[in-house]
């Protein structure tokens, strides 16, 4: 790859404070790629915007959290508005690269003052850049980190005068001050949200052809941008759909898995989603299934696009190991419903990759996995997957897989602490199945 030098964006006098090289004042710069501090006498510092964990602006002083403690720059002078600005601008664009969303951009570059509404509080995102995708809507402030809200989170859009108000399951905004882009905008978004729902409509429509329209829509809205839907909600429509997708899961060469982990529980609360053109090459069918395994303290995680894709079998703890014999079974169910959820919120967040879920964190400082540092650290559910990952079991022949699981049920009813994850000797390696193999390119 050719190298390319980094591009200044703005450069300026400061003075700065940062307990390994103590205090002074200097030059600091920012590029297209970087910050770069120079001291009047001492050697440059150099923090690419992914090394900057986090970034705290007020009273006309820059605090920013990087390895080796907080670097603190003041005496910015006129400056001061812009540097921030463009700081937090280079790393909003890394962190929306970094949070795995290869997706389209419908429209970009639409101006508004945004206020996050929680608990009947307003909280002031002020200026905004507003960029819709096919799936969600990203929410850019001058002066704060990104928020994408996936379209099919969305419960509710209401206009009052030129404000939009959002309503959805990650959080309640208003827009304002669009401009001659509020009409435009409010239509868009509606069609985007009306082309996600006619989509799923449409793929039932394929799976579950005896079914009628009302029992589709219905189905639809439950299983939006591939969210996996529960058993009991899809029986309560019409037990036509529920037997129609476990048909397709045949055809993804599955089913035996399906049964065999369904067989090692008591439970109904399985799910299945289904989407199409998700990760791998257009025009690829993807489905995936969640098997709640109660009485092993386990939900199973299987997804494929096809019998020749790579796979491996994901296994998450319910509740903690240690207090999970004290638990009564009313408790036990609500939080497996509710890591049912999370689980459904994590993968559409991380776009169904696998990989930001098992890796190690010394492999995630690597620089091939660098990508997934982000969203890490700024996907709480990701952040929860993390800690609730038990192991995953590779396929390699039936009866392997079916010890290997057996195995597993067995390791995590007998292992006391939270942070051991079960392996199959050396041959269960991060590098054994590429992520483009798992997801079935």
């Amino acid at each position: 790859m050719e190298w390319k030098p980094s591009q200044p964006l703005l450069e300026c006098g400061l003075k700065f404070d940062f307990p390994p090289v103590g205090a002074g004042e200097g030059q600091v710069r920012l590029t297209d790629a970087a910050l770069e501090l120079m001291p009047e006498h001492g050697r440059t510092l150099t923090y690419s915007y992914r090394d900057i964990a986090q970034v705290q602006a007020q009273d006309y002083q820059v605090i920013l959290n990087v390895q080796g403690g907080e670097l603190r720059l003041f005496h910015l002078g006129r400056l001061y508005s812009d540097f921030v600005r463009i700081l937090i601008f280079q790393r909003n664009e890394l962190i929306l690269t970094d949070l795995l969303m290869q997706e389209k951009v419908r429209r970009a570059g639409i101006a508004a003052v945004c206020t996050k509404l929680v608990d009947g509080q307003a909280i002031e995102l002020n200026n905004c850049e507003l960029r819709l995708c096919d799936t969600a809507l990203l929410i850019i402030p001058e002066y704060a980190e990104p928020i994408r809200l996936p379209l099919s989170y969305i419960t509710g859009v209401s206009e009052e005068g030129h404000s939009l108000t959002i309503k959805s399951e990650a959080g309640d905004y208003r827009l304002r001050k669009m401009g001659r882009e509020f009409i435009p905008f409010s239509e868009l978004l509606s069609q985007a949200m009306n082309e996600l729902m006619a989509k799923a409509q449409g793929l039932l429509r394929e799976l579950a052809p005896a079914a009628g329209a009302n029992v589709i829509q219905l189905a639809a809205s439950l299983m939006r941008e591939g969210r996996a839907a529960k058993r009991g909600e899809l029986d309560k429509i019409d037990p036509i759909i529920w037997k129609s997708l476990e048909l397709q899961l045949d055809s993804a060469g599955i089913k035996q898995e399906y049964e065999f982990l369904s067989s090692a529980t008591s439970s109904k609360q399985q799910c299945i989603g289904f989407k199409r053109e998700l990760v791998a090459q257009a025009g690829t069918e993807y489905i995936w299934f969640l098997i709640p395994i109660p009485e092993r303290n386990l939900i199973a995680m299987e997804a494929s696009s096809g019998p020749d894709s790579g796979r491996a079998t994901y296994f998450f703890t319910i509740a903690p190991r240690s207090a999970f014999t004290k638990l009564k079974p009313q408790d036990l169910a609500g939080q497996v419903d509710s890591l049912l959820t999370e689980i459904n919120r994590c993968m559409l967040a991380i776009n169904f990759r696998r990989e930001p879920i098992y890796l190690a964190e010394e492999r995630l400082l690597q620089p091939k996995y660098q990508k997934y540092w982000q969203a890490v650290n700024r996907i709480p559910e990701l952040q929860m997957l993390r800690e609730r990952f038990a192991g995953r079991v590779f396929h390699r022949e039936p009866e392997q897989w079916q010890q290997d699981v057996k195995d597993l049920l067995k390791f995590n009813l007998t292992t006391a602490d939270d942070k051991k994850v079960w392996v199959k000797s050396d041959l269960d390696t991060p590098e054994e199945i590429s992520e483009e193999t798992e997801n079935g390119g």
